[in-house]
């Protein structure tokens, strides 16, 4: 029975060793810049000599011999490459990646065509509008026009912008030939004079 409390007392007093190691090391640890796995089999090392002045501490000694193989098993880094490539398991990426391009720019495309076109229609409702303030009588006419027959109101505009530029050409060869008999007088009175 003795020596069994002679041996719990030994073991006592080893992990209070321990304990006080360990915090002095944690204490060390922070000042210094020592590596983990070396701080750590510093300690072991001191802990396997106080446990080697102990007669019970033979068991502990192979344990803590196993933890610190352990710990320099843990300490090794295996690397690892990655090689990056295509190959034909990635095609489908990529087809997919050239598809969602195509669809965006399409996208792009349309919004900016639309935007021009919301564009003209705001304009030409602002015109609209400022003939409706000026003069309401052809607003309403035009309204009733449209609102009535709309492919007719089509027809008729077509009808009346060919008309107005068959007028439009018509005057411009009229004061062509103005001109062209104007300048056939003056010159005629020039000849009559000589």
């Amino acid at each position: 029975m003795k020596k069994i409390e002679e041996q719990l007392d030994a073991i006592e007093e080893v992990l209070t060793q321990l304990v006080r190691k360990v915090s002095a090391a944690e204490e060390q640890n922070k000042n210094q810049k020592v590596t983990p796995d070396d701080s750590i089999s510093i300690m072991l090392t001191e802990i396997n000599t106080q446990l080697k002045k102990q007669p019970s501490g033979q068991l502990l000694i192979t344990q803590i011999n196993g933890l610190q193989k352990s710990i320099e098993s843990i300490s090794q880094q295996s690397q690892v490459r990655h090689h990056h490539h295509f190959d034909l398991q990635s095609r489908g990426f990529i087809i997919s990646a050239a598809i969602l391009l195509i669809v965006s720019a399409i996208s792009v495309g349309i919004a900016v065509t639309n935007s021009d076109e919301n564009n003209r229609l705001h304009a030409m409702d602002v015109k609209y509008r400022m003939v409706r303030q000026v003069n309401p009588e052809i607003a309403a006419w035009t309204d009733s026009i449209y609102y009535h027959n709309p492919e007719l109101a089509e027809q008729e505009t077509a009808k009346r912008e060919a008309h107005e530029l068959v007028v439009k050409d018509a005057e411009a060869l009229l004061k062509q030939k103005q001109q062209e008999t104007k300048n056939a007088q003056i010159l005629l009175k020039k000849l009559k004079k000589d």
